[in-house]
């Protein structure tokens, strides 16, 4: 039996890979644009709050009011990429359904590759439009580009979903998408030093952007000349191959191709899928902190600069890769063994969350950074684990509809993920960092909760077998 689908997750494995890179690099270079674009500089109503408090000639609380006014523009920017990921998520997902991953992953990939390389470019984009561009119009500027890249970027993981339901069987599908997230956790990981060497070696954050564009517009070419939808449509798949993944498929299933069948939008109101978008919400709400302000958290309460931390700000998605494949491998472990495709992807996820949440809620506890790192990246640690389950959910009960399903489900995380960043920058200058662990500990519990209403046995277009 040829094994063509091992290649297929190795690509879509760097796709995965590259998404990440793309979408965090801008966390370690967040110092640079902040002083460049002039993000720290007053407004007229932070000059006016000193006035009131008499504090205008206190240079100890103008540099904080700075610091505040730069903390809450960039989490607006990381908040604006966010916006546009949740609003086009949907329909990029529903797109893929209907006309196939191959071209939709392809336009994503192109066109998220140039608002990348455009985010270097914002300065001179915005003096080409505007005379005496100043912080105001850079920051507005930055915001529409990070806006058009998370609308682009939109449909990505849903589409692989769809690809990984297509090409593996479901009792390998969990362990597939336990490779996906692990490289999308490396790509995390090496983000911060991949951008930061870039920026040493060029000398400007601006080109090393410019350089990840390149490195998309080369990949998207590829993987469209490559890449096919079904494994029917490549020669090199063996009917072996075609057999063992099709093996124990229902008719309603992913593979069904012949039905017209219209997607059941009533569906995606059920209970089942509600409590999906609970996880998926849960999920997404704590882990932004880790993409977005980590960095910031150790600078400002531990003092470490953003090049001191650029190492050990990417340990939890680093160790949280290899979580992703423990907890796939798990999954696909315990179905095999217990015959439960419901508990089979539930139960670890139930228990690991909980442990997330008893790590989160005691990090205010401690003083020193090596043991907050500690505890935040065993949580995070155990927050992977349920990762590989959450994603393949969608394959498991989406049927033909997978995209549109798993496009619903992180439609809701991304306004998990556009929150977040706002929630972390209001609550740090109001009540300090450590507020923030507190709030993340009682989401993952909500998390936890959801998943025990989760069932994996429940497709959203029922026949007459259950739906794998």
């Amino acid at each position: 039996m040829s094994r063509y689908r091992y290649y297929v997750l190795a690509v879509l494995c760097s796709l995965s890979f590259l998404t990440y890179l793309d979408r965090i690099c801008i966390m370690r270079v967040q110092t640079e644009i902040t002083s460049d674009l002039q993000f720290n500089s007053l407004t007229q109503s932070d000059q006016q709050s000193l006035q009131a408090r008499g504090l205008q000639n206190d240079p100890v609380a103008v540099a904080n009011a700075a610091k505040d006014r730069g903390t809450e523009r960039m989490s607006w920017v990381f908040a604006a990429f966010a916006l546009g990921y949740m609003i086009f998520e949907l329909p990029g997902g529903w797109l893929g359904d209907k006309w196939g991953s191959r071209a939709i992953i392809f336009r994503i990939v192109l066109c998220w590759s140039l608002f990348t390389a455009l985010t270097g470019g914002v300065k001179g984009i915005t003096n080409l439009f505007a005379k005496n561009a100043g912080p105001e119009h850079w920051f507005a500027s930055l915001l529409l580009i990070r806006f058009l890249f998370g609308a682009f970027e939109a449909g990505a993981y849903p589409n692989i979903a769809r690809s990984l339901g297509r090409w593996f069987p479901f009792h390998e599908r969990a362990t597939a998408q336990s490779f996906i997230w692990f490289s999308s956790r490396l790509g995390g990981a090496f983000a911060p030093p991949i951008i930061g060497s870039l920026m040493q070696l060029s000398g400007s954050w601006q080109v090393a952007f410019y350089v990840l564009g390149i490195i998309g517009f080369i990949w998207a070419f590829f993987f469209f000349a490559w890449f096919r939808d079904r494994p029917e449509d490549q020669p090199s798949v063996d009917p072996a191959e075609r057999e063992f993944i099709r093996q124990g498929a229902s008719p309603a299933s992913i593979y069904d191709d012949a039905s017209t069948a219209s997607m059941p939008w009533k569906a995606l109101l059920s209970t089942n899928i509600l409590a999906l978008c609970v996880v998926q919400f849960s999920v997404s709400f704590c882990f932004y902190f880790f993409i977005t302000f980590l960095p910031r958290y150790l600078k400002d309460q531990f003092g470490f600069d953003f090049q001191r931390s650029q190492w050990i700000s990417g340990l939890p998605l680093f160790l949280g890769a290899f979580a992703c494949v423990a907890g796939g491998f798990l999954s696909d472990f315990a179905i095999r063994k217990t015959g439960s495709r419901r508990w089979g992807r539930s139960l670890i996820p139930i228990i690991a969350w909980t442990a997330a949440a008893i790590c989160t809620c005691a990090v205010p506890a401690f003083d020193s950074p090596y043991a907050v790192m500690a505890l935040l990246t065993v949580g995070f640690v155990f927050q992977d684990l349920g990762v590989a389950s959450m994603w393949s959910l969608p394959a498991d009960i989406g049927g033909r509809f997978t995209a549109t399903l798993g496009a619903w489900m992180n439609t809701i995380g991304c306004i998990a993920a556009m929150t977040s960043p706002l929630t972390a920058a209001k609550m740090s200058i109001a009540f300090g960092w450590n507020s923030l662990f507190y709030v993340f500990a009682v989401v993952y519990l909500i998390g936890a909760l959801a998943w025990a209403r989760v069932d994996a046995t429940s497709p959203i277009i029922q026949s007459n077998s259950r739906s794998p």
